[in-house]
């Protein structure tokens, strides 16, 4: 009986320099721009495409990014320091085009939707001229991240591999480093480590987690100190045995006491198995339930698409699935205890990846009373 093998799509979209390790491992350089903050707008708003590798590139990150119209949220409040309008609840049809702004934002109208109607009133930063007349232009700073991983493996050993999602919540991280600031962040199913590596960049302290099948744990371990030179310095990064399947009662006493100052979760590309997906739900609830700080938990996923005859229609049938089972989970009292939001992925791309239109960012967070 032969074994399902998969492999992740980045592979084919991007030219990684990678070294084969000779044990079925590979070491890939995921290089990146850092933000570029100087060309921020006042009160904290940081316009679309002023830094990153789409403005490097020459083109528009809305170009891979569906069209959204603008959707108001009164009661939506500032937190704390914000850089993107972006987000919009998700009711339970699925309406998944909606947009409006996110609580961190310092836009006061909540009018626009994402950045893109900001721009027009943003004013844009002089260009520079040398003494000869030419246009000086600017050299963003690089950097990479180097990530031992495997190129295909088992449907049941995926962490194995870096998928998009990982790349898109670390753009958003980026995107928002004054809000993960000094933060602690706990990542669930954080695979070989590359999102849990950009958030130890701004955060105090990173937990990583996922089980240990194939040796993954000490492989995410090698990645942290792989890369420790990227973290910020006062940033406490450690490893912790976390499976979806086991409640958050059965947690190791010194693993629920790391919890207690989670301000936020992250999660990438953990939607693909409708039984992990189920546990992934009950672990969300259980630690919107039991975290004091906790503010949001941040998923990112793509929708992967299968034609069935039964809805005579291309479906994404995992993703249709999570929303179902969260919304089950969600009102099982008769009231909906948590909001779902669909965050606008309309912000710079500062890995090299490409940005599908099927890539989603969700927010999850208590509802307001």
């Amino acid at each position: 009986m032969s074994v399902l093998e998969v492999t992740s799509e980045l592979y084919n979209e991007a030219e990684f320099c990678s070294t084969d390790k000779g044990n079925g491992n590979s070491i890939s350089k995921f290089t990146f721009v850092y933000p570029n903050r100087r060309d921020a707008a006042t009160n904290g708003i940081q316009p679309v495409l002023t830094n990153g590798l789409d403005k490097q590139n020459g083109h528009s990150v809305a170009e891979s990014s569906s069209k959204a119209s603008s959707v108001n949220d009164p009661e939506e409040e500032v937190e704390e320091e914000g850089s993107c309008l972006e987000e919009e609840s998700l009711d339970w049809q699925y309406d998944e085009n909606l947009c409006g702004e996110e609580e961190d934002d310092y836009n006061e109208s909540g009018d626009e939707c994402c950045t893109a109607a900001l721009q027009k009133k943003l004013k844009q930063p002089p260009i520079k001229l040398d003494k000869d007349g030419d246009v000086v232009l600017e050299r963003r700073r690089k950097g990479a991240i180097e990530i031992e991983h495997r190129k295909s493996t088992r449907l049941d050993a995926v962490g194995l591999q870096i998928w998009r999602g990982a790349l898109l919540l670390g753009d958003y991280i980026m995107h928002n480093e004054r809000k993960f600031k000094n933060s602690h962040i706990l990542e669930l199913g954080s695979g070989v480590g590359l999102t849990s590596i950009v958030a130890s960049m701004y955060a105090r302290e990173v937990i990583c987690t996922d089980i240990d099948i194939e040796g993954l744990l000490d492989l995410l371990r090698d990645n942290v100190d792989r890369n420790a030179h990227l973290s910020n310095p006062h940033c406490r990064v450690q490893v912790s045995e976390l499976d979806f399947k086991v409640s958050y009662q059965d947690y190791p006493r010194d693993l629920k006491n790391k919890l207690q100052d989670v301000q936020y979760v992250i999660a990438a590309d953990v939607i693909y198995d409708d039984d992990i997906t189920e546990a992934f739900v009950r672990t969300m609830v259980s630690l919107l339930l039991e975290l004091p700080k906790l503010k949001a938990i941040y998923i990112a996923l793509e929708k992967r698409y299968v034609f069935t005859l039964e809805d005579m229609d291309s479906v994404a049938p995992c993703y249709d699935y999570f929303l179902r089972y969260f919304e089950k989970r969600n009102s099982r009292f008769g009231v909906n205890r948590w909001k779902l939001i669909n965050v606008c992925i309309d912000f710079p791309r500062y890995f090299d990846y490409d940005k599908v239109k099927d890539l989603v960012l969700l927010k999850v967070c208590h509802a307001r009373k």
